[in-house]
């Protein structure tokens, strides 16, 4: 058998070892903390509104949509900021402001 064969045989066997004691872990883990909220009476919606979870996790920069001026923009999400509030009331088509190319906040 090769260096190398031995060396992924080895790699492998590691990788199993390491989701069993994943497996064990995970689970005194689950243990320890079912322990607590019972012990302090946690319910689970209680628990559920103090975990925040972060809504947009993405790694990448929001793209800029609409864009009035350098100043002026919206990435489409969230509420219409003034102007284009304004573009609209005035009956204007908002796609006219649309950006051609991707910029990026």
């Amino acid at each position: 058998m090769s260096k190398l064969s031995e060396i992924k045989a080895q790699i492998a066997e590691l990788q199993k070892e390491a989701e069993e004691v994943f497996k064990i872990e995970k689970q005194a883990a689950i243990a320890d903390i079912t322990s607590k909220l019972f012990a302090y009476n946690i319910s689970i919606e209680e628990l559920q509104k103090k975990i925040k979870s972060p809504k947009f996790t993405s790694s990448s920069p929001t793209l800029i949509k609409y864009r009035k001026s350098e100043h002026e923009y919206w990435v489409g999400r969230g509420p219409k900021p003034k102007w284009v509030k304004e573009v609209e009331e005035k009956g204007e088509n908002l796609e006219v402001y649309r950006v051609k190319e991707q910029i990026t906040q």
